[in-house]
C-alpha cells in the first residue's frame, strides 16, 4: 500500500499542516533532559497493518516538528503490555500515551463507547465534523476521558465498517439466536438482546478463535483490514452494511498530567499530529477498501450478502429501545449520548439533502476513461 512512503515523503507534515488550519483550537515517567520530553506509548493494535505504521509515522512526525523535544517510542499490542492493557499502562504511568478503539475501555467508562461509533449514528465525515467544530473533544474529555485522568485526541478514523463474517447465512431474527460473535462496542449490546453471545477479543485472537469454532462469525473493520487478517480463509459469508459502526474513531489517549505539562507550542505539535493521523487512516481506508473487496471476491470466493431488510429493520428498532438504557447508566453517558444524538439530528437534513441524494443520483452518469 505504500504506507511508508506516503508519510515519509512528507505527507504527514503536510496533512499535519492541513489540520492545523481545520482543527483550530483544539489543540513510567518520561525522562526530562535538557527541557527534552521522551514518552512511551502503548497500542492496542499490531505493528503490522495501516494501523501500526499509522501510529509509527505519528510519533516520527512529533519528534520532528519539535525538533526532538518530544520523543515518542511506541510499543505496539503484546509488546510491552497485551492490547487491552494499554489503558491501564497509561494510567499507571507505565506509558505516558496509548492508541486503540473507545469501546475496548467500556470496562472503565459508561459513556466511552459513544465515542467510538454509535448504531445508527454518524458517517465518518459527521463525526469530524462532530470532533471539530460541533464540541465533540471537549465533551467527550469531560464526560469520559478526564475522570479517567485522561486527555482525548481523535487519531483515526475506520470510516463505515462491513457487518461481518457468519459461518453460516442470516436472513431473519431466529438466525441471530445461539450465535458466538465477535463484536464489541454498543452494537454488542444490541446483539445480546437477540440472543447473541457476544466476545469481545483484541485482532491477534480473531482467526484462531474463528478457526476454532471458539465464535461463529465476526466483524472486523472493513475489506482491506479484513483481508490482511484472513478472515476468508475460514468464512465465506461477508455482510453488509455495518449497521453497528457506520464510522469509528480511533482514540489517543494521554496521560492528563503528562498533557497539561507540555507547553503550548507541544500541545500543538501532539495535536496537528494526531489531526493529520485522523485523516490518513480515514483516507487511506477509503482508498484501498474497493480493491479488497474486489480481490476479496474474485479470488478467495467470498460471498458478498446484504442484510435482510427483516434483519435491519427489526436491529434498528431494538437500537432504539437499548441505547437509551445504556445512556442512562450513568449522567456522563446520558450527557454525551444527549449531545451526539442532538448532533445527528442537524446533520440528518444536510446529509439527506447532499451526501445521500447525490449518491443516488451519481449512478445516472456512467464516465468511461478516455
Amino acid at each position: 500500500m505504500e504506507r511508508r512512503d506516503f508519510l515519509t515523503k512528507g505527507s504527514l507534515g503536510v496533512a499535519a499542516a492541513a489540520a492545523t488550519t481545520a482543527v483550530g483550537s483544539h489543540l513510567a515517567s518520561p525522562a526530562i533532559a535538557a527541557g527534552k520530553k521522551k514518552w512511551i506509548a502503548v497500542s492496542a493494535f499490531g505493528k503490522a497493518g495501516l494501523l501500526g505504521q499509522a501510529f509509527e509515522e505519528f510519533a516520527k512526525f512529533v519528534a520532528s516538528a519539535s525538533e526532538g523535544r518530544l520523543t515518542i517510542k511506541v510499543y505496539h499490542a503484546g509488546e510491552l503490555v497485551k492490547p487491552f492493557e494499554a489503558i491501564d499502562a497509561v494510567q499507571t504511568g507505565t506509558a505516558q500515551m496509548g492508541f486503540g478503539a473507545p469501546y475496548y475501555w467500556a470496562g472503565k467508562s459508561d459513556a466511552i463507547s459513544f465515542v467510538a461509533a454509535m448504531p445508527y449514528g454518524l458517517t465518518a465525515q459527521e463525526q469530524n465534523a462532530w470532533c471539530y467544530y460541533g464540541g465533540g473533544i471537549e465533551v467527550a474529555d469531560k464526560t469520559a476521558y478526564k475522570p479517567l485522568g485522561l486527555k482525548f485526541l481523535p487519531c483515526g478514523n475506520t470510516g463505515n465498517q462491513m457487518g461481518g463474517w457468519y459461518a453460516k447465512e442470516v436472513n431473519t431474527v431466529a438466525d441471530l439466536e445461539g450465535l458466538k460473535f465477535r463484536m464489541p462496542g454498543i452494537g454488542g449490546e444490541i446483539l445480546k438482546t437477540f440472543g447473541v453471545n457476544v466476545v469481545l477479543l483484541p485482532g491477534a485472537e480473531v482467526l484462531p478463535a474463528l478457526t476454532s469454532g471458539a465464535i461463529d462469525g465476526t466483524e472486523w473493520i472493513g475489506p482491506a483490514a479484513d483481508l490482511g487478517k484472513g478472515l476468508f480463509k475460514v468464512v465465506q459469508n461477508y455482510y453488509y452494511p455495518g449497521w453497528h459502526e457506520p464510522a469509528t474513531i480511533l482514540d489517543g489517549f494521554l496521560d492528563l498530567k503528562e498533557w497539561e505539562s507540555l507547553d503550548d507550542s507541544l500541545k500543538a505539535i501532539v495535536t496537528q499530529g494526531a489531526a493529520a493521523l485522523n485523516f490518513f487512516v480515514l483516507s487511506k481506508f477509503q482508498a484501498v477498501n474497493n480493491d479488497a473487496l474486489q480481490k476479496l471476491m474474485k479470488e478467495h470466493k467470498v460471498t458478498l450478502r446484504p442484510y435482510s431488510d427483516e434483519l435491519l429493520k427489526a436491529i434498528g428498532e431494538r437500537a432504539t429501545e437499548v441505547i437509551p438504557t445504556l445512556a442512562k447508566r450513568s449522567p456522563e453517558a446520558t450527557e454525551l449520548y444527549n449531545h451526539i444524538v442532538g448532533f445527528r439530528r442537524t446533520m440528518n437534513d444536510w446529509s439527506g439533502y447532499s451526501e445521500r441524494a447525490f449518491l443516488e443520483a451519481r449512478g445516472a452518469a456512467d464516465f468511461k476513461e478516455v
